[in-house]
């Protein structure tokens, strides 16, 4: 997804540019919704986009995928994720459920109990801290891509320039 850059620098612009393929006929219909609600052929296709998404259903109690949608969007991206694997871990990809998985067994993202144990709850989760070793997540997920199994981070991957 390519987010535009605006004239003045360092602005992005709050829009992406998508490229799709539709049949000849549903552009025309598009067209025509456009002449009749004296809208742009962008803009019809962002409320049709918009009609869906309110309409798709994303799990058994009713909810939509726009209502969801509001518990999850974020601009930071390790927040998304982050809400995207609490509130609808089902839509996770391979790669974002293996840097899910290695952010539940990394241990320096979690608040501990009073007993200094500690557990993968999404209410005890310190979303500072994964957002302040994002890339080192990124980092050490890419490394590990081949491993069979989740190796949890260590303080080596969490402060790459620190020798120790």
């Amino acid at each position: 997804m390519a987010t535009k850059t605006s004239k003045r620098t360092g602005e992005t612009s709050t829009t992406v540019s998508v490229g799709i393929r539709i049949d000849p006929k549903i552009k025309f219909a598009l067209d025509i919704m456009g002449r009749l609600q004296k809208r742009s052929l962008t803009a019809v296709v962002e409320w049709a986009i918009a009609q869906a998404i309110a309409q798709q259903s994303v799990d058994f109690d009713g909810s939509t995928l726009s209502t969801v949608l509001d518990k999850i969007w974020s601009t930071d991206e390790s927040s998304r994720l982050v809400q995207l694997a609490i509130h609808m871990p089902e839509a996770l990809t391979y790669d974002e459920l293996r840097t899910w998985e290695t952010i539940k067994a990394t241990e320096h993202f979690w608040q501990r109990y009073a007993d200094g144990s500690w557990s993968a709850e999404p209410s005890r989760l310190l979303a500072s801290r994964v957002r302040s070793s994002w890339k080192e997540i990124l980092d050490h997920v890419e490394r590990n891509k081949a491993s069979p199994t989740i190796l949890p981070m260590t303080d080596e991957d969490l402060m790459p320039d620190i020798p120790f």
